[in-house]
């Protein structure tokens, strides 16, 4: 699935701009707005943030989302990723940008 998420770091040698995820593929950033589009496995994503993804969807990496990303959202994504890869504690903080 392709999700437009925030971009997490300071571009610095020692912490790179990244998307806070455990596994994605074919990645298009934009530095300048904080965005990157990334291919996140569909097993990655719970269905109430695939649900949000579809009903705004983004085409570009600097375009405003219509409206903010719930913070509710962002913590059950976290939480799942927890679950799924087995780590007792949120690690990853994805945030749909």
């Amino acid at each position: 699935m392709i999700i437009r998420c925030a971009l997490i770091g300071t571009g610095t040698d020692s912490d790179p701009y990244r998307i806070d995820l455990p596994t994605f593929s074919g990645v298009i950033t934009n530095e300048t707005t904080g965005r990157a589009f990334a291919d996140v496995p569909v097993s990655d994503v719970p269905a109430d943030v695939a649900a949000f993804v579809s009903a705004y969807p983004t085409y570009d990496l600097t375009t405003p989302l219509p409206v903010p990303f719930p913070a509710s959202l962002a913590s059950s994504w976290a939480e799942f990723l927890a679950r799924r890869y087995d780590l007792g504690e949120a690690r990853w903080h994805p945030v749909v940008f």
